[in-house]
C-alpha cells in the first residue's frame, strides 16, 4: 500500500482527506494514481495522519532530499 493510499484510509476516505487538506477531490485521487504526492502536502500528511513522507513522495525526491543517517 502507498502512503497516499495509507493517508486516504485512516482520513476516511479520498474526500474526508482532500476536505482536510483543502484540495479537491481529483486531486487526492490523482496523487493515489501515481502514488505521490506534492512536497508541501507530504509534510501537511505527515504532521495530521503520521504517515512518513518517505512513504509519501516521489521515490526520485527522496533519494534527493532524505539523507540516510550514517552511523
Amino acid at each position: 500500500m502507498t502512503g497516499i493510499k495509507l493517508a486516504i484510509d485512516l482520513a476516511g476516505g479520498a474526500c474526508a482527506l482532500a476536505h482536510n487538506l483543502g484540495v479537491t477531490h481529483q486531486a487526492i485521487y490523482t496523487w493515489a494514481k501515481r502514488g505521490w504526492v506534492p512536497m508541501q502536502r507530504a509534510l501537511q500528511i505527515e504532521t495530521e495522519y503520521g504517515v512518513p513522507r518517505t512513504q509519501l513522495l516521489k521515490p526520485e525526491l527522496v533519494a534527493v532530499f532524505i539523507k540516510p543517517v550514517s552511523n
